[in-house]
């Protein structure tokens, strides 16, 4: 016969392996899962599965959403003929779910202003290191801008990502308002809670003719902190009557520039050491201001002599001395403040520890 002369093909290996594009992953992401195949034949057979279960179609390729834990793996059959084995699995991937962060987002901010107001520094998302976003909103700084972010209904959003590049979100409204007309001399009415205040003009300046009384009451032995609660002091000398006081950081709601509109209605804030002088000049200074700025005086300020609490531990000084805050701080743990007292003409001016509970006016901006 003719000769035949026979050839050998060697026997080929064919493989798979598969990848994630993302594990771990967060909650509700889909994920695409990719094979590799090795002499897989130009008709090859893909079979994916999911704990075991077929999923997918024959494809390279797979997404959907895993559940943490899940088994997910990929079977190739090869279309070559001298190809062993006929199919093999790639090795599984189990899927990890990232905990989603749980993200708080309390008011520690008002909730309404006015669109000739101050900015105002967002605050309160936790966990720490979040960012802060919406109109009016610099996300870098986390300050909102009224006058940037015009009248209405202003959604802020606080969102945090984790270490898994999970993200959550909480959100605010801020309410942002054309400023009422308003005539210094006139009573001044706190949209925020509706109090009315006497006001008083001296000189170039706008100030409230009473103090401040704005946030919740709480027991004078505790200390004001920073929880998103607006907090003050009470002393009631009548049913009729009632006196408010406040450590510095709470007024000022915690932070530190001067001239901050801190506890203040929007569109005022509490006075700096720079106010306060401009304030006094007006009866040639320190020296000779106590005795118009009294309620006994001629101003109209109206300085009502109701004393102090020292670090906690006592009121002082009541039907005898008045102590405001300025909003300058000095050093870490005091604030420039000013006194007045009964018998002298002059206005006392010192660095007092942010614990002690002082009275709080404040001027328009």
């Amino acid at each position: 016969s003719n000769p035949v002369t026979m050839t050998v093909n060697p026997n080929l290996v064919v493989a798979i392996g598969i990848n994630a594009s993302n594990n771990p992953v967060c909650a509700g992401i889909p994920v695409t899962f990719t094979a590799t195949p090795g002499n897989e034949g130009p008709t090859p057979v893909y079979q994916w599965k999911v704990n075991g279960i077929n999923a997918g179609t024959s494809a390279t390729t797979y997404t959907y959403t895993p559940n943490n834990g899940d088994n997910v793996s990929c079977s190739l059959t090869t279309s070559l003929a001298c190809a062993l084995p006929l199919t093999v699995i790639a090795t599984p991937i189990t899927m990890a779910i990232s905990p989603t962060p749980v993200v708080n987002f309390p008011l520690c901010f008002d909730s309404i202003t006015t669109l000739n107001a101050k900015p105002i520094q967002l605050r309160g998302g936790v966990p720490f290191g979040g960012t802060y976003a919406g109109p009016g909103v610099n996300t870098v700084t986390g300050v909102f801008t009224p006058s940037l972010a015009g009248l209405g209904t202003k959604t802020i959003t606080y969102s945090y990502t984790n270490a898994g590049l999970c993200t959550s979100f909480k959100f605010r409204n801020i309410i942002v308002q054309a400023p009422a007309p308003f005539t210094c001399g006139n009573p001044f009415t706190d949209i925020r809670d509706h109090k009315v205040y006497q006001t008083i003009q001296i000189g170039s300046q706008c100030w409230f003719a009473e103090n401040l009384d704005y946030g919740a009451e709480i027991s004078s032995n505790q200390h004001q902190r920073d929880n998103c609660i607006n907090e003050k002091y009470s002393l009631h000398p009548s049913p009729l009557t009632s006196h408010s006081f406040y450590q510095w950081d709470e007024v000022m709601q915690y932070a530190e520039t001067p001239g901050e509109k801190g506890l203040c209605p929007p569109s005022w804030h509490v006075p700096a050491e720079n106010d306060w002088n401009t304030l006094f000049s007006n009866w040639s200074g320190i020296a000779f201001a106590g005795s118009p700025l009294k309620s006994t005086g001629f101003s109209g300020f109206n300085a009502l002599l109701n004393g102090a609490s020292h670090q906690n531990t006592s009121w002082d000084y009541n039907n005898f001395a008045a102590f405001f805050w300025t909003s300058t701080p000095h050093g870490a743990y005091k604030a420039w403040s000013h006194g007045m007292n009964n018998f002298d003409a002059s206005v006392s001016s010192y660095p007092s520890s942010r614990a002690n509970a002082f009275s709080v006016r404040c001027v328009k901006d």
